[in-house]
């Protein structure tokens, strides 16, 4: 679709007119109708697309807007996207780009999780009788309401069984309950629960990263383990199994891309919820890991470490100058002022470490990209060291540490030809921290408090994270002559900051 194209379906939708549009990015409602006929490009100024995307998002508001946004950018979660990652989202359709994983990093740094209860459901279906079908879409979402009832009275938390790689339209087509699935989710992990969720086999980039997002709150309780079947499967044949042992199951099952749901059965049968569970048991076994989770300190260590031992390129994103590049006074510096013992036993692991870092780089290709601060923001004292971050604040750089660590990015590049460094302005890159050993892991992380890493397993989320971090530094302009340049970049900022 072309950019006048997007912006007419956007007004249609809205049913705004050229005149609103023009008050809202302040300029004569000619250029909006130039925009809209075509005979005007996609606008230079990028500031004026993301105004038009704040614009439209603000409007999108009801459930047929949402739904027709949905299907026509093919990402199932603008159904219930608050407003400032949907604007973000039709920024990036307006401009032409694809972004899910950039949407993804974003959203899993900013994410908050609020404590507390979903909000009572009405008495609509419940799993009373030992069996019971529902039929169709509106079935199916009546069979979900009445096994989360059902759940609520029980008076012991337990493990909920998962697994569905039916088409979901039977949750997105309904905008209200699309977004209380996420907060059923969430109700019974405050509650105790856990959910043991087998993930659907991934077919479509936009549904793995929807299918993310829909988890993610819930993800970051800690209480959901989830696995993924390596092989590739029959991809007629699709299942929907939910059960609890000895308390309640739901199932169902359909053809492809089946979008009208069959029959849903609902059973309460004990012998029958074991059964399920077994099948369900077995099918797990050829199963493997596809994410962690990690928040303590020791999980942590176990984490990096592991992700240490990995032969292969590297390719990382940080928010500052990259732990690996930091010189070991810079370590003991920050063992010396941190009073977190178990922070202080990484960075004495790290030391130990530190010249197997550098082995790496004389084998594998080490790409860096870094927020590179201004003098200004070091000498304020805005600037974190990444080594420092644990479960307490992080510290912070002052002028002769800053200067120091990249002096010793200078020493890596003058030595290390597979170390490539790609400075990034901090101000203008607002995403977290992610990084990915050659095809194998990726690890994104949050470094709001606590301090969380999320480990990612499935090769193609690990895939589409190195893409993602690739396309970085071809528009940082990593080029074969790069390296003078960065050189130079770097003495620039060592001079003022030493000045």
């Amino acid at each position: 679709m072309q950019f006048y194209e997007k912006l007419i379906f956007l007004f249609n939708l809205t049913q705004v007119t050229n005149r609103m549009l023009a008050t809202e990015l302040k300029v004569d409602p000619s250029l909006i109708s130039r925009l809209r006929t075509g005979t005007r490009g996609i606008p230079r100024n990028k500031e004026q697309i993301k105004a038009m995307s704040s614009f439209f998002a603000k409007r999108c508001t009801t459930q047929y807007q949402r739904q027709a946004l949905s299907g026509m950018l093919g990402i199932r979660q603008a159904l219930t996207m608050k407003k400032d990652l949907l604007t973000e989202v039709l920024y990036y359709w307006l401009c032409g780009e694809t972004d899910e994983v950039g949407r993804f990093i974003r959203t899993f740094e900013t994410l908050s999780i609020e404590d507390g209860d979903a909000p009572p459901l009405a008495e609509t279906a419940t799993a009373r009788a030992e069996n019971r079908a529902f039929y169709g879409n509106d079935g199916k979402r009546a069979a979900a309401r009445a096994v989360y009832q059902h759940l609520l009275t029980l008076k012991k938390s337990y493990t909920i069984y998962l697994f569905s790689d039916e088409d979901d339209s039977w949750i997105s087509e309904d905008f209200e309950f699309s977004g209380s699935l996420q907060k059923w989710g969430l109700t019974l992990c405050h509650r105790g629960f856990r959910f043991c969720h087998i993930a659907p086999p991934t077919s479509q980039v936009n549904m793995a990263f929807d299918s993310l997002l829909r988890w993610l709150p819930i993800y970051l309780t800690r209480r959901v383990t989830t696995y993924v079947y390596p092989r590739i499967r029959d991809s007629v044949h699709r299942c929907t199994l939910l059960v609890v042992p000895g308390e309640i199951a739901m199932t169902s099952a359909s053809i492809a891309h089946q979008q009208s749901g069959g029959a849903t059965i609902i059973t309460t049968d004990n012998r029958l919820t074991h059964t399920y569970a077994s099948q369900f048991q077995d099918y797990l076994s050829l199963c493997r890991p596809m994410q962690n989770i990690y928040t303590t300190s020791e999980k942590l260590m176990q984490c990096f470490a592991r992700f240490l031992s990995l032969n292969g390129a590297r390719i990382q994103k940080v928010i500052s100058l990259s732990a690996e590049t930091a010189p070991p006074e810079i370590m003991t510096y920050c063992i010396d002022h941190i009073e977190q013992p178990k922070l202080k036993r990484l960075g004495s692991m790290y030391l130990e470490e530190f010249h197997l870092i550098e082995e790496s780089w004389k084998k594998h290709d080490f790409i860096d990209i870094a927020c590179l601060a201004s003098a200004e923001d070091v000498r304020s004292g805005k600037v974190p060291i990444i080594l420092s971050y644990g479960e307490g604040p992080p510290l912070y750089y002052t002028p002769e540490i800053y200067v120091m660590h990249l002096k010793n990015i200078l020493r890596i590049l003058e030595n290390f030809e597979n170390y490539h460094f790609i400075p990034i302005d901090p101000r203008v890159d607002k995403e977290g921290t992610l990084i990915v050993k050659d095809g194998q892991l990726a690890l994104l992380v949050r470094t709001a408090q606590p301090l969380t890493v999320f480990e990612i397993f499935q090769p193609e989320i690990v895939n589409l994270c190195q893409e993602h971090l690739l396309k970085i530094a071809d528009r940082a302009g990593y080029t074969g002559v790069f390296r003078a340049k960065v050189k130079s970049q770097i003495k620039e900022r060592i001079r003022e900051l030493l000045t």
